[in-house]
């Protein structure tokens, strides 16, 4: 039993910081996001290797609908969002 509080301890701790990470991501990038909405800006999606020039047309809990000269319609899962990069 005592060894368990210890490594209960840790991983409450450790997931605790990753949490905060998460959060600050989730901030920034909801900030860029409507920003690009509101002025029709341009940001780059950064999705599993590939980058996504657009802009943000539509915002939900789940997805990000965008759009840029080539596709009238881009449909970005939020959770395969790796980074947002804006001018």
């Amino acid at each position: 039993m005592n060894q368990v509080a210890p490594l209960t301890l840790a991983l409450a701790l450790c997931l605790a910081s990753m949490s905060g990470h998460a959060d600050s991501f989730d901030q920034a990038s909801e900030v860029t996001l409507q920003k690009s909405k509101e002025t029709k800006s341009g940001v780059s999606f950064h999705v599993d290797g590939q980058i996504i020039g657009a802009y943000v047309l539509e915002l939900h809990a789940e997805y990000i609908v965008a759009a840029n000269r080539e596709h009238g319609r881009i449909v970005i899962r939020r959770s395969s969002i790796d980074a947002i990069a804006a001018p």
